[in-house]
């Protein structure tokens, strides 16, 4: 039979292989991904742009991570020239079609952010602020503030512990 010093029992290699139900198992279990929901007034550009955002860096980190934006009164205000800017970027807030913001969305989502009078929206009480500048108006203020606002929201989504399931 081999070396005894090598010999494994059956539950051996099972709970190498992870195979029983012992707590160490569950802790092995992936975490559910985390819901984010970014709310703006019109839904067609912070909101979007910032969905956009944390997508890419979450598939560049390795993070499951489900996210939606919303408009509190969808209306398009993405610009030719903004869309332009942003497709240089590599960033397409068309990529998904724009939502209404729904009563559900909330409290469908672990992190609700809301931008600018979004957040006085009803449902939105709990959603924490972004601040940031106009896409429109202040292009090479507002990118390095979303950069800077989804790298840290990264950063906390990858230090987040497994909820209790």
């Amino acid at each position: 039979m081999g070396d005894p010093e090598f010999h494994l029992s059956r539950r051996s290699v099972a709970l190498v292989l992870g195979l029983s139900a012992s707590p160490a198992r569950a802790a092995l279990r992936p975490c559910p991904a985390p819901r984010v929901l970014f709310v703006c007034p019109a839904g067609t550009v912070k909101s979007a742009i910032a969905r956009e955002m944390l997508k890419r860096g979450a598939a560049a980190r390795g993070l499951a991570v489900q996210v939606r934006s919303r408009g509190v009164h969808p209306e398009d205000h993405l610009s030719p020239g903004l869309a332009a800017r942003l497709a240089a970027e590599g960033i397409d807030p068309r990529a998904e079609p724009v939502r209404s913001l729904r009563p559900q969305d909330p409290a469908a989502a672990d992190i609700v952010i809301a931008f600018d009078e979004a957040a006085q929206a009803p449902g939105l009480e709990r959603a924490r602020i972004w601040d940031t500048p106009s896409w429109n108006g202040d292009y090479d203020h507002a990118l390095p503030a979303m950069v800077s606002r989804t790298n840290a929201l990264l950063d906390e989504l990858a230090a987040r512990p497994c909820p209790p399931r």
